[in-house]
């Protein structure tokens, strides 16, 4: 049966998985409100394949990090099919490149707040860190960026994108890496809670 894929850290990204884990559809939604794109799409995408939503076997979704109201969304949208008996997944974009057997790397996104937000793992482990603009260069010179990963261009802003010379986008590996990243998805039952940078009464916390 097939599956139903939703990113919407940044843009909106929807796709149709086959029972192969092949994508039969995907499409990206650039500059678009999720709430006027999620479910019109979703529909829309399922009749062009000839399919129905009680003919899905799972919705697989990108919990973050990205943005609150996004995130959300995407949430809501997928407790509505589960309601309906249809599985639910879901996994955070930084963790593609491990999923698909990526040793060691770094990487980024912009975050809320003028600031931005750092994975780093390798094979002893993993840490975050959140780095404010002021401090980016000093930053980026700190650490190995020989293996930098970015979600997509969305996630970047031209500050950062002229301090950097090279990345990879994982949204283009869980493109073109599907059986091996989305089997261990399934096979692991990942489920994570939204991650949006900070905890929400940290980060929506009124000024004193």
């Amino acid at each position: 049966m097939a599956s139903l894929f939703l990113d919407t850290t940044y843009d909106v990204s929807l796709g149709i998985l086959d029972e192969n884990l092949g994508w039969l559809k995907f499409e990206t939604f650039s500059g678009q409100k999720v709430s006027s794109v999620i479910q019109k799409q979703a529909y829309l995408m399922l009749s062009d394949v000839g399919l129905k939503s009680h003919d899905l076997n799972s919705i697989i979704s990108v919990a973050g990090p990205g943005f609150y109201t996004g995130l959300r969304l995407s949430e809501g949208f997928a407790d509505v099919f589960k309601f309906a008996g249809i599985k639910h997944y879901s996994f955070l974009s930084y963790d593609i490149p491990k999923l698909t057997n990526v040793a060691s790397g770094v990487w980024m996104t912009k975050a809320y707040r003028g600031e931005y937000f750092f994975h780093i793992w390798d094979l002893s482990g993993s840490k975050n860190e959140l780095v404010s603009t002021k401090g980016l260069e000093d930053f980026l010179s700190r650490i190995d960026i020989s293996s930098l990963y970015i979600h997509s261009e969305a996630a970047i802003d031209d500050f950062s994108r002229s301090l950097l010379t090279d990345w990879i986008s994982t949204q283009k590996l869980l493109r073109t890496h599907t059986q091996v990243l989305f089997s261990s998805i399934l096979n692991s039952s990942l489920n994570h809670d939204s991650f949006y940078f900070r905890a929400p009464e940290d980060e929506f916390k009124l000024s004193t």
